[in-house]
């Protein structure tokens, strides 16, 4: 068995939407096609290699050898713009990713969306969901209802976490090993609810060490935004950068407060609808 610690520093990406250009003007977090498959283009260019957490256990069980650059790419929410726009670039250029799914199977819309009245925010089907699994993408957990885990108690975290792992797996007929926490929201009960859930892997935003493998259960990645260019993309791809923001937040932590509730601020965190 290797140790985590002895594994490359694998970078992490979280994309949310990929939307066509001039679409959501408003939402930092929706990246264009054009952007995104030029993005893709810089990855494969630079010589990465994508993986997914699933590559990465069986790397640790001796069972897979990672590639030169491995790189790891994530989809939260799963959008179904990631069905039809991203996933599309992807499966072309033979690249794989994480999708973030919720367990919570009866929404088809996301509700935590502000805004659009032209935009239903639909999210993937059960069918898009299988097709992108057959394809070779994993499929994650993403909670049940999207809620802000941090400001749960401990038994509604376990509904939350341990649900969305168990429905997930029903859809798939296959273990799920990872999960991402909405908003990054997450406290020591949250990482603790995770990992006694069977999850092996946790992916937050801004909280967790800069050194992947260090906290399994809140890696951390880089957020891809609407309005980073060829340049400001390349940076996060090719420097240290989450040493950067890891450094940042050690010496101003407000300036992570303020970044997880800037993501908040995009979507509304009101009360969820029921469930089925």
């Amino acid at each position: 068995m290797i140790e985590p610690e002895e594994t490359p520093n694998i970078k992490i990406l979280m994309y949310h939407r990929v939307i066509r250009k001039g679409d959501r003007e408003g939402d930092p977090l929706a990246v264009s096609e054009e952007a995104f498959r030029e993005q893709m283009n810089w990855i494969q260019n630079f010589g990465f290699t994508t993986i997914t957490f699933i590559d990465y256990q069986l790397y640790l069980e001796g069972k897979l050898t990672l590639p030169r650059k491995p790189i790891i790419i994530t989809f939260d929410d799963g959008y179904q713009d990631t069905y039809t726009r991203a996933l599309p670039i992807l499966h072309e250029k033979e690249m794989r990713a994480v999708i973030f799914v919720l367990g919570n199977r009866g929404l088809k819309r996301a509700w935590w969306e502000s805004g659009d009245p032209d935009d239903l925010c639909l999210l993937m089907s059960d069918s898009q969901i299988l097709e992108a699994h057959a394809l070779g993408f994993e499929i994650g957990a993403h909670t049940m209802n999207h809620l802000a885990l941090g400001e749960l108690d401990d038994e509604e975290i376990r509904h939350e976490v341990h649900g969305s792992k168990q429905a997930i797996e029903e859809l798939l007929q296959e273990e799920v090993l990872s999960i991402s926490y909405p908003y990054g929201s997450l406290n020591q009960s949250v990482l603790d609810v995770t990992a006694e859930g069977g999850f092996r892997f946790g992916c937050g935003v801004f909280t967790g060490p800069p050194r992947f493998g260090t906290n399994m259960f809140d890696l951390r990645r880089l957020a891809i935004k609407r309005e980073m260019g060829s340049a400001q993309f390349l940076m996060r791809l090719l420097t240290p950068w989450q040493y950067l923001e890891w450094a940042w937040s050690r010496r101003n932590n407000l300036r992570q407060i303020s970044d997880l509730n800037r993501f908040r601020r995009y979507f509304k965190t009101t009360t969820a609808p029921k469930e089925g």
